[in-house]
């Protein structure tokens, strides 16, 4: 039966000296690698377990680390030597061969780092934190020819204080890859019309594309594939997932598209062909540079715009793209600004005073809103959809803007409009869901007060709001009831003082401009 092979420590008198940057120079034995499992008729095939790596070769195997000859059927089942000690493998590289380190179903938790003949980690990390039900599959390709790289695997549970099964798993030569999948291994790749040819070998493997990227240029990645089981992604350079799309085999669209902001110099382009059996056909991908997005994305990147600006044009680069203006406005009018897609995804509003967060609108439909200048510049952000798309396509949209004219009434108590009654017409209008407008009057204790509005209910919106205020700002209890469509606040003074009203809307409230009343009624 075949065996692992073992480290020849007469041969590592020169190891140190030669391909790897660190050894381990401990006088500890070889951790046992257990007894495979013959689970197919090739693993006779593997070279007999007491050869010896020939002296005049290139070939190294560090100190510690049990030699595995790859093999698709054979079974490794190691104990574990303890909670702090890691087991330690070695394999050697064939160029543009594609390697699966299989961890078997039923292993418990790990942690696993996988290290090219330098000593650099390529890939580390935990699949699972206890007994595992599936097998996990690392995917290593893109190797150096001929270099040892070194495997350690840790014990870890969350739910056990010590190893209680065997680690057991395969090293399988998965044949050729025509592309990298790690990314320190990734294929380099030059964004142009020049189509990108590859293929999945099986299931679950990944090319990874390494390409140039100039920060804040679009970059479009658009792929063909032959048949309904597919991923794509765009990465930055650390890895992070800046756009995704696939096709489980629920669909029998057989194109996808990304597109990303690039943030940094080098990002990635990971394609996944996952049908189970390969693919009899490859697929078909070029990747572009779409130039500079069209507006920024932050308040120091805004678009300026001058003041009286009707309109501005703009597209939607990416999923969830936002573009920033930065508009002139006159203090204390307000604005309404709208947004009109062409596609058919909305695109949403949201405004910002210098200093000051982004608010969206106060309504359902968040493709318009109104605001109220308090300083010089205003900003306004319109947002694409973040639904996530197997074809992204740009989407052009238009921004409009609109001076509505100063506030008629102050905001607060102390730049309320004075009511000096005794029966005086009010014109209000309120543009924007809590908008707020202040009327102050002079009372005597006992004396009763009324303000009232004809109502304005459309489309299931119901009448303003009316709160009377002491000169602190607190709220005064009154009466509230309806005449036909007209509603009257009445307040009975329980002293001498400045009182105040606080006319509102809210979601439900009716917007416009409305007719009421102040009347001093008698007491």
């Amino acid at each position: 039966m075949p065996m692992l092979k073992r480290p020849l420590s007469a041969f590592m008198l020169g190891a140190c000296l030669f391909a790897l940057s660190a050894c381990d120079s401990k006088d500890e034995p070889t951790p046992d690698a257990g007894t495979p499992v013959d689970a197919g008729t090739d693993a006779g095939t593997e070279p007999d377990a007491g050869t010896e790596p020939d002296a005049g070769s290139a070939v190294v195997i560090p100190e510690g680390h049990t030699l595995l000859t790859p093999s698709a059927t054979e079974v490794h089942s190691v104990p574990w030597k303890g909670v702090g000690t890691p087991l330690q493998f070695a394999f050697v590289s064939q160029a543009g061969h594609h390697y699966d380190f299989i961890v078997e179903a039923g292993n418990e938790g790990y942690f696993l780092e996988m290290r090219d003949a330098a000593g650099r980690s390529l890939e580390q990390g935990t699949r699972s934190h206890s007994v595992s039900s599936l097998p996990d599959t690392w995917h290593w390709s893109g190797l150096t020819a001929g270099a040892v790289h070194t495997v350690e695997v840790s014990w870890y549970s969350e739910y056990s204080e010590a190893p209680r099964l065997p680690f057991s798993f395969r090293l399988v030569d998965a044949g050729l890859d025509d592309h990298g999948d790690l990314f320190a291994t990734a294929t380099p790749w030059t964004p142009s019309e020049q189509v990108l040819v590859g293929v999945g070998e099986h299931w679950g493997e990944r090319d990874l594309l390494s390409f140039p990227t100039v920060a804040g240029n679009v970059y479009a990645l658009d792929c063909t594939f032959p048949k309904e089981s597919w991923s794509l992604a765009l990465l930055t350079s650390k890895g992070k997932v800046q756009a995704s799309t696939g096709n489980q085999g629920l669909d029998p669209d057989l194109r996808g598209r990304v597109a990303m902001k690039a943030l940094d110099g080098t990002a990635y382009a990971q394609i996944r062909d996952m049908n189970e059996a390969g693919a009899s056909h490859p697929y078909r991908c070029t990747l572009k540079d779409q130039g500079a997005e069209d507006h920024g994305d932050t308040v120091e990147t805004a678009t300026p715009l001058p003041a009286g600006t009707p309109a501005v044009q703009g597209k939607m680069d990416v999923v969830g793209d936002q573009d920033v203006f930065s508009l002139v406005v006159q203090p204390g009018h307000h604005y309404r600004v709208s947004c009109t897609m062409e596609g058919t995804e909305p695109c949403r509003l949201s405004a910002a005073a210098p200093g000051g967060g982004f608010t969206s609108p106060a309504t359902p439909d968040d493709t318009r809103m109104v605001f109220k200048a308090s300083h010089g510049t205003h900003f306004v952000r319109a947002t694409g959809s973040f639904a996530l798309e197997m074809l992204w396509v740009e989407e052009n949209y238009t921004l409009q803007f609109e001076d509505l004219g100063a506030d008629d009434h102050g905001d607060i108590l102390a730049t309320a409009t004075p009511l000096t009654g005794p029966s005086q017409a009010v014109s209000v209008r309120i543009l924007d869901p809590f908008d707020h407008d202040f009327f102050s009057f002079q009372a005597t204790a006992g004396q009763r007060y009324q303000f009232s509005c004809d109502g304005k209910e459309t489309s299931g919106q119901g009448p303003l709001r009316a709160d009377f205020r002491d000169a602190r700002g607190n709220w005064v209890p009154s009466s509230h009831e309806y005449a036909g469509t007209r509603w009257f606040e009445t307040l009975t003074a329980p002293e001498s003082a400045t009182y105040g009203i606080d006319l509102w809307a809210d979601l439900s409230s009716s917007l416009g401009s409305f007719a009421c009343h102040f009347d001093v009624l008698p007491p």
